[in-house]
């Protein structure tokens, strides 16, 4: 039964993904928006929530309006590739992701769509540059926010990464506020990529095969950056108030 209800989920998401990707593709040129967020967006969104509860996960959010009414950042720690769908559950967002991302299938056409802004991480010179267009972007179109995932990886432990303070750089020179978000899964060892080394098919099947689940997507700090902070310290204290949510929220669920 478990692996007759595995395929099931494969399937249905996988349909799923493949028709959001098509519909968002075929939507984004239309300058339809509700709510200040284009048709492609809501598309989006909806199949973000489609997929999810394809797979069982239930969504659980303290404060879903917080992050729905946010205009400008929103930053969190990032656990597993699903965290792309729980954040964008309660409302369109948009995300800065590693380059490679806009060329993968369906995925990186839903990315490009939908506004995503691409980081050459590798490249210096091409990481001051995004750094400008992020922060003339942020400044010129404040909502739908911009997601950003300081740890710049997923992190499949349950410490967090250091916060690279390179996207509170940008904060502080735009003024533009953040707020901070914590992401737990009931079952972490199931929604995350274990090692390099694990193939993706490996990590598909413990995925559709679970039982059902919650995530929780937790609004936390609103920060407003002062002229006299520091990004390093920005940095250092969002990953404090984040560990701080999840030690929390592991204890009490």
């Amino acid at each position: 039964m478990a692996y007759l209800r595995g395929f099931f989920r494969l399937a249905s998401s996988a349909l799923i993904i493949v028709g959001t990707a098509l519909a968002v593709v075929a939507t984004s040129w239309i300058p339809i928006e509700l709510r200040q967020i284009r048709l492609s967006g809501w598309i989006f969104t909806l199949g973000a929530r489609m997929v999810m509860f394809t797979l069982g996960l239930r969504f659980v959010c303290t404060d879903p309006q917080r992050v729905a009414q946010h205009h400008g950042f929103i930053f969190s720690n990032h656990v597993s590739f699903f965290d792309t769908l729980v954040m964008a559950h309660a409302v369109p967002v948009r995300f800065i992701a590693k380059a490679e991302v806009k060329h993968w299938p369906f995925i990186g056409w839903i990315a490009r769509a939908t506004g995503t802004l691409f980081v050459e991480r590798e490249d210096r010179v091409q990481r001051a540059t995004v750094r400008q267009a992020v922060g003339e972007n942020i400044q010129t179109q404040q909502y739908p926010p911009i997601v950003v995932f300081p740890e710049g990886t997923r992190n499949p432990l349950d410490t967090l990464l250091p916060f690279r303070y390179g996207v509170f750089d940008i904060a502080l020179q735009t003024g533009m506020p953040y707020l901070l978000c914590a992401i737990h899964y009931e079952r972490t060892e199931s929604m995350t990529w274990h090692s390099r080394n694990e193939s993706l098919m490996t990590t598909v099947r413990r995925i559709v095969l679970q039982d059902p689940s919650r995530v929780w997507l937790i609004p936390l700090e609103l920060v407003q950056p002062q002229p006299d902070d520091s990004p390093q310290d920005l940095a250092y204290q969002a990953r404090e108030i984040v560990g701080t949510a999840l030690v929390k929220v592991r204890a009490e669920g």
